[in-house]
């Protein structure tokens, strides 16, 4: 489906890439993974198009097809609503629908019924209507929509304009229409991080259903676990490929570290010997073409490149936390609703009037669709958001806050490092903050970076290290793992487990939440529900609520006929007579000579109907290429047959259903006469 072939990238005077080769198949759910800085975004880009390898080639068909979603929001009009951006990605029915409006519009000028132009503008509807038919494009809208609510919209947002929404919601959109369009290849950088928990589910079933293959950059190891059948991970200027899913994966690259580190101390070890030699015998005239010959192999040695170090002896510690009450805060009659302004009316967010108590050394996760409210109760329980109820603190109360919008207040003319010492409370602390600094992918001179020139993601790093700098007993974490690769991830998430204060995160990574949370509170539908265990309680009891309400709609809609049915099948407790048996041979005689005829009939149907189902398949399946869809006569040919075929399947499906409505007659006749003789 796709090759890439010795793709080299020369970048900032070093490679980013070199002779990287990676195959793509049909079905292909490859996880692309590594540090960030390696290059998973530019090879994407490589492979959409919008960037060109200094050496090697992206091979592919011409008829595949290659979609792309990245990190940044692509320019798009913001004055069309998010239900016309979705359906702008069935480009090709569109356009015929607009064609087919033009016709109207000539068909109505037109009085003389019998021209030539009339008959050919009736002919050419006609194809359109077919082609239409072909293609599903009477089924677009409802597609669309469908897909918009997996990814969280509301009915009402789809026919808002996207000026309206913030960035992440914008992509959102985007990734709808890049859904919906269904290129042959699917490439996706960071697809979940404007999700939330409920949208990330619906993205893997659908993911895990899609006909073609998908290339993904993600830092959320549960979402590479349950959608990836292949990693790949870029490091060391080249490319690791492996069947399997992440912890797969991971499991495999031990080997390999530890297999590259021999080969490298090998070759350093060679090339210390050569070395050594070449200083000794440099000036000996009996040993130059010796030394020549060895100054030359290293020369044109391919050095190996030594693996990234492991963080095994890397770690993030929170200042001690001093000992909070038992309560460490309480809201009661949680209530909050935002004022009407010039574009919203009032939006109401908690309604239900909830009480909200945490205990000292709690760790909880707070999740729930986006809008529910989780960012507003963080700072509720803060302190900096006001509301309708009551929010007592308790003994020795001392909390930390980080959310994104810290990253705005960060002083720009001062550096990273800077930035993190005036933070630090005493001494001991600033003495730490150059390997806290590390932790968050700050190293080297990237300390003295001024915070002017960071990008978003590095300006939300410093601000979330700054903000552990503090003692605390109580953190408030608001999507503390955006911007986070998977090493810092694990960091922060250790770093959590060992803390011994309480701690509030608001997140979607999953592996996050399963690895600290021993509590889960959901925000929906106006107020909050609490789970007393871990995230994979949450979903054991999430997936049994479904189960649960799914079997209690199926007895409801049984419920009516349930008894009825159990009197009608238990067997007389009396004994029939040779009469009675002789009677109801004959009456079955008669209603099986009726049924028989019946029965035959409808089997020749249903064999004549699946003959025409698989012709209207291969039919579809060569229209379906552009190609074929002119006016040239194998076309209209087809465009033809094709219209016969599904004249042909209605008319033999209402025979269908007229048989069988007739056969369900006769044997229902057949019980009711039983019924009377055995009364």
């Amino acid at each position: 489906m796709l090759n890439l072939t010795n793709i080299t990238l020369f970048l900032s005077n070093h490679f980013l890439f070199k002779n990287i080769n990676l195959k793509v198949e049909k079905g292909d759910r490859i996880g692309l993974v590594g540090p960030n800085g390696a290059g998973k975004t530019t090879l994407l880009r490589i492979i959409g198009g919008q960037m060109e390898a200094d050496e090697g080639q992206v091979e592919k068909a011409s008829e595949v097809s290659v979609g792309v979603l990245e990190q940044e929001v692509l320019e798009t009009r913001i004055d069309q609503t998010v239900r016309e951006l979705a359906v702008s990605a069935f480009e090709e029915a569109n356009e015929l629908e607009e064609r087919l409006g033009q016709i109207g519009m000539k068909l109505a000028e037109i009085e003389d019924y019998e021209s030539s132009q009339y008959q050919k503008l009736i002919d050419e509807m006609e194809r359109i209507q077919n082609r239409l038919d072909v293609i599903g494009g009477g089924g677009r809208v409802s597609e669309a929509e469908a897909t918009l609510e997996g990814l969280g919209f509301t009915t009402e947002d789809l026919d808002r304009k996207l000026e309206v929404f913030s960035g992440g919601w914008r992509m959102r959109a985007l990734l709808a229409r890049l859904l919906l369009q269904k290129p042959d290849v699917l490439l996706l950088d960071e697809p979940t991080n404007h999700l939330d928990i409920d949208s990330i589910a619906w993205l893997e079933q659908y993911l895990q259903h899609y006909q073609g293959a998908v290339i993904l950059v993600s830092h959320d190891r549960v979402f590479l676990n349950r959608m990836c059948n292949r990693i790949a991970e870029i490091r060391n200027q080249t490319i690791y490929d492996r069947p399997g899913n992440y912890d797969d994966y991971l499991a495999y690259r031990e080997l390999v570290v530890e297999q590259q580190k021999k080969e490298w101390e090998a070759q350093q070890q060679e090339i210390a010997q050569t070395e050594r030699f070449i200083e000794r015998f440099r000036y000996k005239a009996s040993k130059a073409k010796q030394v020549q010959s060895r100054i030359k192999a290293l020369e044109k040695m391919e050095k190996i490149e030594y693996p990234e170090e492991r963080t095994a002896d890397m770690r993030i510690e929170f200042p001690k936390p001093p000992r909070a009450g038992d309560v460490v805060t309480r809201i009661e009659n949680l209530k909050k609703t935002y004022p009407a302004t010039k574009e919203h009316g009032e939006v109401p967010v908690f309604t239900k009037a909830d009480s909200l108590e945490i205990e000292r050394g709690q760790k909880i996760a707070l999740i729930g669709p986006n809008g529910a409210g989780k960012s507003t109760l963080a700072r509720i329980l803060y302190g900096q958001e006001p509301f309708d109820g009551k929010l007592v603190e308790g003994h020795n109360l001392i909390r930390t806050f980080f959310a994104q919008h810290l990253a705005d207040l960060l002083n720009s003319k001062q550096t990273v490092l800077e930035i993190m010492e005036e933070a630090a409370p005493d001494s001991e602390m600033r003495s730490k903050v150059r390997t806290l600094l590390g932790c968050f992918l700050f190293t080297g001179e990237d300390v003295f970076k001024p915070v002017s020139v960071l990008s978003g993601g590095e300006r939300s790093r410093l601000a979330l290290a700054k903000s552990l700098l503090q003692p605390a007993n109580f953190l408030i974490l608001d999507e503390p793992t955006n911007h986070l690769d998977m090493r810092s991830k694990d960091l922060l998430l250790e770093a959590i487990k060992r803390y011994e204060g309480t701690v509030l995160a608001v997140s979607h990574d999953r592996h996050f939440l399963s690895g600290f949370a021993d509590s889960i509170w959901r925000a929906e539908g106006g107020g909050v529900t609490r789970f007393d265990g871990g995230f994979d309680y949450y979903e054991w009891k999430m997936k049994q609520r479904s189960e649960n309400g799914q079997q209690e709609a199926e007895k409801k809609e049984g419920s009516g006929s349930g008894k009825q049915q159990k009197e009608a099948t238990s067997p007389k407790s009396s004994r029939k007579t040779k009469e009675q048996k002789r009677q109801e041979a004959e009456i079955r005689n008669q209603v099986n000579k009726k049924s028989g005829k019946l029965k035959k009939e409808i089997q020749t149907i249903e064999k004549d109907l699946e003959k025409l189902e698989e012709n209207k398949q291969e039919i579809e399946t060569k229209l379906a290429d552009a190609s074929f869809y002119s006016e040239n006569d194998q076309a209209g040919e087809l465009v033809q047959q094709h219209s016969d075929i599904k004249k042909k399947i209605e008319q033999l499906f209402e025979s269908w259903e007229e048989k069988s409505a007739h056969l369900q007659q006769v044997e229902e006749e057949l019980q009711k006469e039983l019924d009377q003789l055995n009364s």
